[in-house]
């Protein structure tokens, strides 16, 4: 294949347009009041599609990983494509709650998680050279779609209903991702940008040890980092996913400044990504996972006295701020550690720790206010999270430098 100087920023283009499409679909929510009214479905049986969807996506980013290795990205993009939209399409036509968990949670999740590992590794092969900065962009996309297309979707709502709505946006992310997946295609091994010279660090990170899934999953250190995935992504999500009934319950703010201030976390959320790619470029991988953690440990010690609207805002800005920079710093460890040959499916396995932590950590943080009133509690746990993590990553730091010196 003859590699040209545009060849990685095509495929870097085509990741980013498709991060944004597949990331719209954080405004599933918007569905949930028209088709509850309609169908007389309960909020949180409708909730629970959304769970799914996301347990969904995570568990089967590893089979779009060895897709793309086996064949190319643009094949598990395209199988993803079908049925991400096919599940869009057909939730459209949902009018029982059994129905809408197996064409949305199931179908379309699947969709979105054979996607996904198929792109943002794919893309960081092409740039060893600046691997945290172009994660951090990647998603900083992922950030993008919910504000550009949330109004787009609502307006669909508006005029068409929410069935039609579905059915619209389906073709319109068929069309979209499938115009620019054949801008994603592989990187040749052991390709260099020409001119490139790599610093000690990253001629490291070059010779680093090809690892496959059976191969990893036997070294300790996977299981410590997945583990600290999962803390650190819990910890988060304690937060993130209560933003607006803290504001209310616990700063005394109306529904819609507290909605206000869900758009400035998810506002400097983007803006962590951005920022954490150029930090981690700096920093390098294991001081900007450390940084990343401790932000948000404090940021919650910080919220357990947060009384006044302003200090709130600075505290869901470092919130925000943090988490967005996890997936950034995260995804490139990943390639450091366990090398680039199988890179796509290796990092789509231990995506499955964010789908957990998501998961856990919104039950634990309703759990905590349901028994205490409060969200004080809540905070401490997400704070002891972090620091479990941050103790987890000086572990695995270690522990990586004693595999390599015995590889």
């Amino acid at each position: 294949m003859n590699v040209y100087k545009p060849t990685r920023w095509r495929v870097f283009a085509g990741v980013w347009i498709q991060s944004l499409f597949t990331s719209a679909t954080a405004f599933f929510s918007l569905f949930s009041l028209p088709l509850c009214n309609r169908f007389n479905w309960s909020s949180s049986d409708f909730s629970m599609a959304y769970t799914i969807y996301m347990f969904i996506y995570c568990a089967v980013g590893f089979l779009g990983g060895i897709l793309a290795e086996k064949l190319q990205p643009r094949v598990a993009i395209y199988i993803g494509l079908a049925l991400f939209s096919g599940g869009w399409i057909l939730t459209g036509y949902a009018n029982t709650i059994p129905f809408l968990y197996i064409v949305y949670g199931v179908i379309a999740g699947a969709g979105a998680g054979m996607i996904y590992p198929a792109c943002l590794p794919t893309a960081l092969k092409w740039f060893p050279d600046k691997s945290g900065s172009i994660s951090g962009l990647v998603q900083a996309g992922a950030a993008c779609g919910p504000f550009i297309m949330s109004p787009i979707a609502q307006m669909l709502i508006d005029n068409f209903g929410p069935q039609t709505a579905c059915k619209i946006l389906g073709v319109v992310f068929l069309i979209g991702i499938g115009l620019v997946a054949w801008m994603i295609i592989p990187c040749p091994d052991g390709w260099v940008p020409e001119g490139w010279v790599p610093s000690k660090s990253q001629s490291q990170e070059l010779r680093a040890k090809d690892y496959n899934i059976p191969q990893m999953v036997k070294k300790p250190v996977f299981w410590v980092m997945l583990f600290m995935f999962i803390f650190a992504n819990a910890a988060g999500t304690m937060m993130v996913s209560a933003t607006s009934p803290i504001a209310q319950n616990q700063i005394g703010l109306s529904a819609m400044t507290a909605a206000l201030c869900v758009s400035l976390m998810t506002l400097f959320n983007m803006f962590g990504r951005i920022s954490f790619g150029f930090i981690y470029d700096k920093l390098k991988g294991w001081n900007s996972l450390i940084l990343v953690l401790l932000i948000n440990g404090l940021s919650m010690l910080m919220l357990t006295i947060a009384h006044s609207y302003v200090y709130f805002i600075i505290c869901i800005a470092l919130v925000g701020f943090s988490f967005g920079g996890l997936l950034v710093v995260f995804a490139p460890m990943v390639k450091i550690i366990f090398g680039s040959k199988y890179y796509n499916r290796n990092y789509g396995l231990i995506f499955i720790g964010y789908g957990i932590g998501a998961f856990v950590g919104p039950k634990i943080s309703a759990s905590f206010y349901d028994a205490s009133g409060s969200y004080v509690i809540g905070y401490i746990g997400s704070a002891i999270l972090a620091a479990l993590a941050i103790l987890l990553v000086i572990v695995a730091k270690k522990m990586v430098v004693k595999m390599n010196s015995y590889d």
